[in-house]
């Protein structure tokens, strides 16, 4: 079974019909292009492009008149930072993006896969980073589209300098 498409999120409606999950990890769910097997055998290869490039848990498959397929990701060890002040999340924030380590945002809470030296590092820092067993579910997405700067017009070619003396 090839799927190009996801046709609805099971989180949004109720159906009674029998469930055939899709256990993946957090870091699956962005790629695009992948071979995969439900929990009653089915294979499935996952070929996902323009907007609908990431699998969501909830996330419908494939159904017919007996089943249907839904994503679910799985839970896994995060490090959680509650959000105490804007300036200490901006703080963590940087660090983390600067070690280019996946961040997840649940509520007032930043998530992270449990990594030794990051929760070291927050935990030397004095941010009181707390570890447990969570789905990671909302990704903090901060990329820019690689052709961002292409797009700009602005250019600093005819400004001129003046310096003082």
């Amino acid at each position: 079974m090839i799927i190009t498409e996801i046709t609805r999120n099971i989180n949004r409606e109720h159906i009674s019909k029998r469930h055939d999950v899709l256990l993946i990890e957090w870091y699956e769910s962005t790629k695009r292009i992948q071979r995969l097997r439900t929990t009653e055998g089915m294979d499935i290869a996952v070929k996902l492009l323009g907007n609908t490039s990431c699998l969501q848990d909830g996330d419908i498959l494939y159904e017919d008149e007996e089943k249907i397929v839904v994503v679910n990701i799985k839970a896994c060890e995060v490090i959680k930072v509650v959000a105490i002040d804007f300036l200490q999340i901006a703080f963590v924030s940087s660090e983390i993006g600067n070690k280019h380590l996946p961040l997840f945002v649940e509520a007032n809470e930043l998530l992270m896969p449990y990594e030794r030296s990051m929760y070291e590092w927050l935990t030397k820092n004095g941010f009181a980073p707390a570890c447990c067993v969570q789905q990671l579910l909302h990704p903090l997405n901060a990329n820019v589209d690689p052709r961002h700067h292409q797009k700009l017009k602005f250019s600093t070619k005819n400004i001129p300098l003046f310096i003082q003396e």
